[in-house]
């Protein structure tokens, strides 16, 4: 068997060394100025308030595409009222609904813009933009949860005539309603 010995002063010595070379790295040399943090007593996580959110702003209805810049617009509103069927010698929405016409002819490459409200529910009206004789361009109808108004815009449109069809999807009730036509030339 070996004997194993435990040296006494050699373990002072090098406990010695190691404790000058820790003072030595930990504040001995302070007359050099540091290059870069220490990687031993970085923080390995840093945790901060999050910044306030901005609030979102409230969704908003797009109407269409921007009219085109140095256009000249005109504004004609239309008060009336459509239905009920029965008053109507021949119906224009696929042979089933009242509808009234409206014509208007752009002169020279423009856009239009349509806002149609009545009184009723949302889902009583329908509007419609056609090619007079050459078909149909633009339909919409009120979201279902929302009011009975309808706006839409449509830029690009060739010069011709056009027709607006205001349909009352409710064959035994007559609607009153408010259209605003806004063409740009």
């Amino acid at each position: 068997m070996t004997e194993s010995r435990v040296y006494p002063e050699r373990s002072r010595g090098v406990a010695a060394a190691s404790l000058s070379l820790l003072l030595a790295g930990c504040g001995g040399l302070t007359g050099l100025p540091p290059t870069a943090p220490s990687a031993t007593f970085a923080p390995q996580s840093t945790v901060t308030a999050p910044a306030p959110t901005p609030a979102a702003p409230a969704p908003t209805h797009a109407v269409g595409p921007d009219v085109p810049a140095g256009l000249t617009s005109t504004t004609r509103t239309i008060s009336g009222s459509v239905g009920p069927l029965a008053s109507y010698p021949g119906p224009c929405y696929v042979g089933l609904y009242a509808c009234e016409r409206y014509r208007f002819t752009l002169q020279s490459e423009g856009a239009v813009e349509v806002t149609l409200s009545w009184q009723g529910g949302p889902r009583a009206m329908l509007i419609q933009l056609y090619r007079a004789g050459a078909g149909l361009v633009h339909e919409d109808v009120a979201p279902r949860d929302g009011a009975p108004t309808i706006t839409f815009r449509r830029t690009g449109l060739e010069p011709m005539e056009y027709e607006l069809r205001v349909v009352n999807w409710e064959p035994d009730t007559t609607h009153a309603f408010t259209m605003t036509l806004t063409t740009w030339q």
